[in-house]
């Protein structure tokens, strides 16, 4: 899996590496790729996307939004069995009840447990 991947956006090609990238929510037959304050509108759908992402970073959270694990900064669980993440940078994004288990291990595998 490579570090980097090629977005074409507003007619360019930007050359983002996976660990800056916040999180990855659909739009039709678009998909919005944010990267910090830049949103790159891109013609690529969320399985594209998912397939060149590194899956050992990357999570789907709901049937339409793609989270890098790097940047969830707390998870709230909330009624219903859906859980609000709150990113590094403040942006919040819900986990619908169907993505929450895998979610969870994702995150306990890529993370350091000290609740125990």
């Amino acid at each position: 899996m490579t570090s980097r991947v090629l977005i074409k956006a507003d007619g360019k090609v930007f050359l983002v590496k996976q660990q800056e990238i916040d999180f990855v929510e659909a739009a039709g037959n678009y998909a919005h790729v944010r990267v910090g304050a830049t949103s790159l509108l891109t013609r690529s759908s969320l399985n594209r996307l998912t397939s060149l992402l590194n899956p050992e970073r990357f999570v789907r959270i709901h049937r339409s939004t793609i989270v890098n694990l790097d940047q969830i900064g707390h998870l709230e669980p909330q009624a219903g069995g859906e859980y609000l993440l709150t990113l590094r940078g403040g942006k919040q994004l819900k986990a619908s009840r169907r993505h929450v288990g895998q979610l969870l291990r994702s995150t306990r595998s890529h993370s350091e447990d000290i609740t125990k």
